[in-house]
């Protein structure tokens, strides 16, 4: 039976494919730098093995490498510092041996390079900024790599920078200098995407950098558009900063910072179905999602 050591599994995208991943033939490990997220991960998943462990501590980081077969790297923004996280991580999985394969969670937009973005960007330690530090790091190590590179927005973002104005005031408040033209993705669809390549055979996956984007582009006024289409009510775009500073709080200055990467770089990302390709069965439309979580705008 393998062993899959999810790194990054107490965030949203590493505790849905953890779910996922916690119903197959595998032994899954879990990690946490942290005692309330090694507590938090042993009461949601008491069949996984838990361990607190620090991408920080190489010696922590080996000691959870040990016996693993498979693993998967999802590293949260912000506060993630590539250059030394990405360089313990293929220590710890050299000198473990026997991985066969490594995941990476990323979203940068195909061909970009870090030397295309500006060093305010970069310092923010924010999605592509992140993303394009660790990806030459993984590249250049030989490891067995497969990439998923989500390089839109994640459905999720909805219910933490849209939802509660929509319900309550019938209005979605979002900066307008931040507004572009973005597809956007489920994050179900993310999960099922990533368990399935973690249960396939290694050799299916390990070299490939799968794209996985929204068929259609949505500005704010476009969403506004489709949220009053499933709500039966009007929805009208405003522009208002006030959530998104109450979701990012300390890391609200960051945020608007990235977006003027993010705004104008992702708007040439092409459409690609990689949960079609990997798994036979279309993506959630951005329509289709707003459907299914309806309670969240009512």
């Amino acid at each position: 039976m393998e062993r899959v050591l999810i790194l990054g599994a107490t965030g949203n995208i590493g505790a849905l494919a953890a779910n996922r991943l916690i119903r197959e033939n595998v032994i899954l490990r879990l990690v946490s730098s942290r005692e309330s997220g090694v507590k938090s991960l042993r009461e949601r998943f008491p069949t996984a093995e838990v361990l607190q462990a620090d991408w920080y501590d190489p010696v922590s980081l080996k000691a959870a490498m040990r016996g693993v077969d498979r693993l998967l790297i999802v590293t949260p923004d912000f506060v993630t510092d590539e250059t030394l996280v990405t360089p313990n991580i293929i220590d710890a999985v050299r000198e473990a041996g026997g991985v066969s394969q490594i995941v990476r969670l990323s979203a940068m937009p195909p061909g970009l390079k870090a030397t295309d973005l500006s060093q305010e960007v970069l310092a923010t330690r924010c999605g592509a900024a992140q993303h394009m530090v660790a990806k030459p790091l993984l590249d250049a190590s030989g490891l067995p790599m497969t990439y998923l590179n989500v390089a839109c927005w994640i459905m999720f973002n909805l219910s933490w920078y849209l939802a509660e104005p929509v319900k309550t005031k019938q209005q979605l408040l979002m900066p307008a200098v931040t507004d572009a033209r973005r597809r956007w993705v489920s994050e179900e669809d993310i999960a099922d995407v990533i368990a399935r390549i973690l249960t396939d055979k290694p050799a299916k996956h390990v070299g490939q950098d799968y794209l996985m984007t929204g068929a259609e582009q949505f500005d704010y006024k476009d969403v506004a558009r489709l949220l009053s289409d499933v709500t039966g009510k009007t929805i009208t775009y405003v522009d208002d900063d006030s959530m998104l500073r109450a979701s990012m709080g300390d890391h609200f200055d960051a945020v608007m910072t990235y977006y003027t990467h993010e705004s104008r770089d992702y708007l040439s990302v092409p459409a690609s179905d990689a949960k079609l390709k990997i798994m036979g069965v279309s993506q959630t439309t951005l329509q289709e999602y707003l459907a299914q979580n309806l309670a969240l705008f009512v």
